[in-house]
């Protein structure tokens, strides 16, 4: 168990294939095509960020923890709670609309967070890096923000929505991403022994280089 957990981010490479296949083929509406093309991008997304080339947690922990701790075994992060915020994001934030399409907010939620992602990784990561490559920025960018544009641009009816679908959608992602990522269950997590990060997990490809 500890093995695959470890693996959790090279097991999504084939959980993207696989998604891509069932958005490809399935009998499904356009808008559940939008959700299974997010779900296989957002695969994808996991392992650039923390497979190849890497690196996410570093940048974690110097922009949204403000850390300049450089020590990855001091940092409340393992492969464990990494993999319950970014499978549990993924699952409550994308799947969930899969199974309930008449709670449209949820729907609306998943296909407005594509935007969040390219605003973190294409202005607010670069800014506060000074650097304009970042761990995740090729998928958020040309996979999730294509995948948005094409959804409000061609799939969207905004006569099926009503103005507080727009408010639920915003707290239901804010919610989502608290408890993946900030609430006692996965912090609690992170100090699980056996789940450590290898070096190109924690700080990516060409770090020693760097320094």
């Amino acid at each position: 168990m500890k093995k695959a957990v470890n693996m959790w981010h090279y097991i999504s490479v084939y959980l993207a294939g696989l998604s891509a296949l069932v958005a490809i083929f399935a009998p499904v509406d356009p808008v559940q095509k939008c959700l299974l093309a997010s779900i296989a991008i957002l695969f994808l997304h996991f392992f650039e960020e923390f497979g190849y080339p890497g690196g996410f947690p570093l940048l974690g922990m110097k922009v949204m923890m403000n850390s300049t701790e450089m020590d990855s075994t001091k940092w409340n992060c393992n492969n464990l709670n990494s993999m319950f915020g970014n499978w549990g994001f993924l699952v409550l934030l994308y799947i969930l609309p899969l199974f309930l399409p008449s709670v449209r907010f949820l729907t609306l939620s998943a296909m407005m967070f594509l935007f969040a992602e390219v605003l973190m990784h294409l202005i607010i990561f670069p800014v506060k890096l000074r650097e304009f490559y970042n761990p995740g920025q090729i998928t958020a960018v040309l996979g999730l923000g294509i995948i948005g544009v094409y959804y409000f641009g061609t799939v969207f009816e905004p006569q099926m929505f009503v103005w507080y679908d727009y408010a639920l959608a915003v707290l239901w992602f804010v919610a989502v991403f608290l408890f993946c990522f900030r609430s006692k269950l996965y912090w609690n997590l992170g100090k699980k022994e056996g789940y450590a990060l290898t070096d190109l997990t924690a700080y990516g490809v060409g770090f020693n280089e760097k320094i």
